[in-house]
């Protein structure tokens, strides 16, 4: 679902939701088994059925407020949420990214001098409540002899920061 209401001549909101299953329906995991001593090489295959497929959230929302008090200047609050999701194809919660929401706010001046079509000024402050959250990883399996060993690996999304954007138009 995606729609925009304007509240009055000077306040828009807009919005988006998306609900989504994506899901494989037989998944083979091959694993590689060095022994229990490290020396040897087997490839041990697990099926899996139905399940979730690799950094797929089953929920995405979003929305912006955005208020315009003067002409050319626009204040907007920007949020987001991403469901959970897993790193791999087997939809074990022990290799997941757990979900996260996340606030900005940007404020934006555009006029237009006789020198040219446009000019547009805006400052973004990203994450500005400063959550810890990841947005991507990997994880890795393997096995030593009846031991399984799985370790994640995350990519921690920066905390909060500021963007300073100039666009020309001529």
């Amino acid at each position: 679902l995606d729609g925009s209401i304007r509240i009055s001549s000077k306040v828009l909101w807009n919005a988006n939701f998306t609900l989504s299953q994506n899901r494989i329906k037989e998944f083979n995991e091959v694993m590689y088994d060095y022994g229990a001593d490290f020396e040897e090489y087997n490839e041990v295959v697990t099926t899996y059925t139905n399940t979730d497929i690799a950094f797929s959230p089953n929920i995405i929302a979003g929305s912006g407020f955005f208020y315009m008090p003067l002409k050319g200047v626009e204040a907007g609050f920007l949020t987001k949420y991403v469901g959970g999701q897993f790193l791999d194809n087997t939809t074990n919660a022990s290799r997941s990214i757990d979900a996260y929401f996340i606030n900005d706010f940007r404020l934006s001046y555009r006029f237009q001098p006789s020198f040219m079509k446009e000019v547009s000024v805006s400052v973004l402050a990203n994450n500005i409540f400063n959550v810890q959250y990841s947005s991507n990883g990997y994880t890795y399996g393997y096995l030593g002899g009846t031991t399984e060993y799985r370790q994640n690996f995350y990519y921690p999304q920066a905390g909060r920061n500021y963007l300073l954007m100039v666009a020309l138009r001529f």
